[in-house]
């Protein structure tokens, strides 16, 4: 009880927080993963060589697993994202879009030694774009933060300490745009939310430091359909999973 008290107020906390400081503390979870995973990887070479005494079936068996990464997502969309500019600006644009970091989670159940199903999530702190038009026409900024969850299934290609794994999900994205243009004289903002279908392509291995701690490393393609079909983009992960 205490304890469910104590992570309602931290989740509250980090809410009322400004948006910026949303954003820096994401990025800093995003790189302190990045780390942790980065030791983690050490740590494992040696539980690798020394843990001799795990039966070999333990890396397959049966049961709930949790995980955290963090993430960077490559954007795939300037081209399309451009020609909506275009149309909402009614003027031709010159868009140029950042890359993006951010976390993710999923929690899961291995019900095969070949098989998993999980629901995942992720959350990317959003892919800066700046814009610029001939003379003295609209330029500004664009920021497009989605927050994606699907309902994956895995299926591994080996079942020993390494595991490398395809992936396939179906769920839903929400994908916040917030635009903010000038001109001369003139500003235009404008905030926009849309959500709708979204599917999740991948793969990647885990990676067991001992047979309850995995080190997971994986690129997925995500790819959102309807009003946000133009907003997909490729999700690099790396992180931990605690198998019970």
């Amino acid at each position: 009880m205490k304890r469910s008290v104590v992570v309602g107020v931290t989740v509250l906390a980090v809410l009322a927080l400004p948006a910026s400081a949303r954003a820096d503390m994401a990025k800093s979870i995003a790189e302190s993963a990045g780390a942790a995973v980065l030791t983690t990887i050490l740590c494992s070479s040696f539980a690798l060589t020394t843990d001799k005494e795990i039966d070999p079936d333990d890396f397959a068996r049966r049961g709930f697993l949790v995980g955290v990464s963090g993430s960077y997502g490559i954007e795939t969309f300037e081209k399309d994202a451009k020609k909506d500019l275009d149309r909402v600006l009614g003027v031709a644009t010159n868009l140029s879009v950042d890359n993006s970091l951010g976390i993710n989670g999923r929690v899961g159940y291995r019900c095969h030694e070949r098989f998993s199903a999980e629901a995942q999530f992720e959350w990317l702190d959003g892919f800066d774009s700046d814009f610029t038009t001939a003379g003295a026409a609209p330029y500004g900024k664009i920021k497009y933060e989605p927050f994606v969850a699907t309902a994956n299934v895995r299926g591994y290609l080996l079942t020993g300490r390494y595991q490398p794994f395809l992936l396939v999900g179906a769920g839903m994205m929400t994908g916040n745009a917030h635009l903010r243009s000038e001109s001369v004289g003139i500003g235009l903002s404008r905030n926009q939310s849309d959500t709708g279908f979204a599917m999740r392509f991948g793969g990647g291995i885990d990676l067991y430091a001992t047979k309850n701690i995995v080190v997971t490393l994986e690129t997925d393609y995500v790819k959102p359909f309807g009003n946000l079909d133009a907003f997909d983009y490729v999700s690099v992960g790396w992180g931990v999973q605690y198998r019970f």
